[in-house]
């Protein structure tokens, strides 16, 4: 990767300065390399390493789009978490119907991450230091049931560190969280197969991670230029996650 830890902090506050189809784009490429992913740990054994490289930009990205909006209105933060928690639990039976013989039936989606660092600053917006630490308390009690499938407290952390960056804070404060985000980057995916396999880890999990992302953002800046209008429609990504979840599980189900 070409980008220093230093001019990660631009490149993620930058991105607030994509048209809404660009940001739109971001989601449909971010959905795409989901749905990659998922196909390709459900269905494929033994698993294609291009996929899996693929899907490696689809969590960054979500989060990168969840932290640019999160915090652009305060006061409607407890009513963004309560969508968020709503969603998560909506859709909670089709993952864990779609990864029935992959994951715990006690593993988590995604969303809760998206939703419980959101009830974290929602919390922190509304009662200060003790809302913090609550909100914290939840997401501690979290990170087990998230490690299993939704990257546990390296997603939690990602979460709240671009939460930061694309906030109000202090520039130092925003500089630290900038490298918290890599770090957090670094440690998503494959970490603990780094000493065991370091060519295949770095090649297929780590760089992509890194990359994939920053490469996205800057290929839909460039084509989908100011001015542009969104072409998605409102809350697309929950009906299309639960869905293609749906899908999968019941196609699993069929033919499993």
């Amino acid at each position: 990767m070409n980008h220093s830890v230093p001019d990660v902090l631009p490149t993620i506050r930058n991105a607030s300065q994509l048209s809404p189809a660009a940001l739109d784009l971001v989601k449909l490429l971010a959905l795409l390399a989901m749905i990659i992913d998922h196909i390709n740990t459900v269905f494929l054994s033994p698993a294609l390493p291009v996929m899996y490289a693929l899907g490696r930009m689809a969590f960054p990205l979500f989060t990168l789009i969840w932290a640019m909006n999160v915090q652009r209105t305060p006061e409607r933060l407890q009513k963004r978490a309560n969508r968020l928690w709503i969603w998560a639990v909506i859709t909670q039976p089709v993952f864990s119907l779609a990864f029935w013989h992959h994951q715990p039936w006690w593993a988590l989606n995604i969303l809760f991450v998206f939703a419980g660092v959101t009830q974290l600053i929602a919390l922190q917006y509304q009662h200060g230091l003790k809302g913090m630490f609550v909100g914290y308390l939840l997401l501690a009690i979290m990170i087990w049931p998230l490690q299993q499938a939704s990257y546990g407290l390296a997603g939690i952390t990602l979460a709240i560190s671009m939460a930061t960056v694309s906030g109000n804070e202090k520039p130092e404060v925003q500089r630290l969280a900038a490298i918290t985000a890599v770090l957090s980057l670094i440690c998503l995916n494959g970490l603990s197969h780094l000493l065991d396999m370091p060519a295949e880890t770095l090649l297929l999990a780590t760089l992509p991670t890194l990359a994939f992302p920053l490469a996205v953002v800057s290929f839909c800046r460039k084509i989908c230029p100011e001015g542009r209008k969104r072409f998605m429609p409102r809350n697309f990504f929950y009906y299309a996650y639960a869905g293609h979840l749906g899908i999968i599980g019941l196609v699993q189900s069929a033919f499993g």
